[in-house]
């Protein structure tokens, strides 16, 4: 879970958040007195001035697409309430490829790319190509694949529901159901992580995107829906190596 000045982790109790029962937990942190991921860079697709800045390419991409959504943060209502209005965003999508340019630290130490989309488009999976942004001739590297499995939209199922004594154990052995449902959370961040060795020493990096589609049906005999990648957002963290002190130390 990467973040940088501060994280919030939410518990959610109960189904819908509603559950009034104590409950206490412990979190560990690892970490060093100083910043050890800068954010150097943020393309916003859709948005045309930030795409001719960071030179974006798609040739097969989709025209830009507003979508008003949310995250998985925790039930959207709680006894009325309001708790996680959506928001909108622009994005594209493409099934082939997709090139930018992001600014990073030199000195870096590797590079975090993460990548906001739409999670209704199910097992995104691309190679991702990295080449130096200032030798437009250089060969493009493989920096491996970035899989985003699932979406949205999942499957379970109920079993046996009629009543008896046994329901429960009935419930278990019935024969299977496949009862799909859809979230209206569609917003997601997924992050990838790029070695040293095609960022250190560079000021800015050439990002491809190569479209690899996973061709995989919710369940045997479910139909495949449209598959695509989806961007919305790209932002590069420059991994450093911090810069703190000791301070002095007491005898």
């Amino acid at each position: 879970m990467p973040f940088g000045r501060n994280a919030l982790i939410q518990l959610e109790r109960g189904g819908e958040d509603q559950s009034d029962q104590h409950y206490q937990t412990i979190a560990y942190w690892y970490g060093l007195p100083g910043t050890s991921l800068i954010k150097t860079d943020e393309l916003a697709v859709g948005d045309l001035t930030s795409e001719s800045l960071h030179q974006y390419l798609s040739p097969d991409g989709s025209a830009p697409y507003e979508l008003s959504s949310r995250y998985e943060w925790g039930p959207d209502t709680r006894s009325g309430t309001e708790l996680f209005p959506a928001t909108t965003d622009k994005g594209r999508v493409t099934k082939t490829t997709t090139e930018f340019t992001l600014q990073i630290n030199p000195k870096n130490l590797g590079v975090m790319l993460r990548r906001k989309l739409d999670y209704a488009y199910p097992n995104q999976r691309a190679e991702i190509l990295i080449r130096d942004s200032d030798h437009p001739g250089s060969r493009w590297r493989s920096a491996g694949f970035w899989y985003t499995a699932g979406s949205n939209t999942d499957v379970f199922s109920n079993g046996d529901t009629h009543s008896g004594s046994n329901n429960y154990i009935n419930r278990e052995i019935g024969p299977t159901e496949h009862i799909v449902q859809t979230s209206n959370r569609r917003f997601r961040d997924d992050e990838f992580l790029l070695p040293s060795a095609l960022t250190k020493g560079r000021s800015a990096i050439r990002v491809g995107v190569r479209f690899t589609p996973v061709e995989r049906p919710l369940y045997p005999g479910h139909p495949i829906p449209e598959l695509a990648w989806s961007e919305m957002r790209y932002t590069a963290y420059s991994i450093v190596m911090p810069h703190f002190s000791l301070g002095a130390t007491s005898r």
